[in-house]
């Protein structure tokens, strides 16, 4: 019983340190005056991520949520969209005119605020938390991939 219980704190710990991560990193764009989706996608597309397709799959969003993302962006003057010439129907995001020192003073600063806590660890700490945190992740999947839930 005593074991159970142990387990289960810690689990409801490991939950809530989640939550107050995932709030952190909305700090991020809420500092920006962007939603979520807008942040990342414009740090991706920054990093020269291209299309909205491989943008959904890296931020593990419905292509219906980055849609009315970048819907926002064009509103915004922050990115703008265009063709490829082999393939019309597919489109690259470019940073705008306006997008790009936005980017650079308002999203860059806020990834710099993430490399320097991340700096504040010990190499160890570093891999030890990637390689938890992606086992975690692995073991969950594995988890729900037996419920054959078609969310995976």
């Amino acid at each position: 019983m005593k074991k159970e219980t142990s387990f289960l704190k810690t689990l409801a710990s490991f939950r809530e340190a989640t939550m107050e991560l995932d709030n952190v990193y909305s700090l991020f764009s809420k500092a920006c005056g962007l939603s979520d989706a807008e942040y990342w996608s414009l740090l991706l597309i920054y990093e020269g991520v291209a299309t909205q397709s491989q943008i959904s799959d890296q931020l593990f969003l419905s292509r219906q949520t980055l849609n009315s993302a970048f819907k926002q962006l064009r509103k915004k003057g922050l990115v703008r969209l265009e063709p490829y010439e082999e393939n019309q129907r597919s489109k690259q995001a470019f940073l705008t005119d306006t997008g790009r020192p936005f980017v650079e003073k308002h999203v860059v600063q806020m990834h710099q605020v993430e490399e320097r806590a991340w700096g504040q660890m010990d190499e160890e700490e570093r891999a030890m938390l990637i390689e938890l945190t992606r086992k975690f992740s692995s073991l969950i999947q594995k988890e729900l991939k037996a419920l054959k839930l078609d969310i995976v």
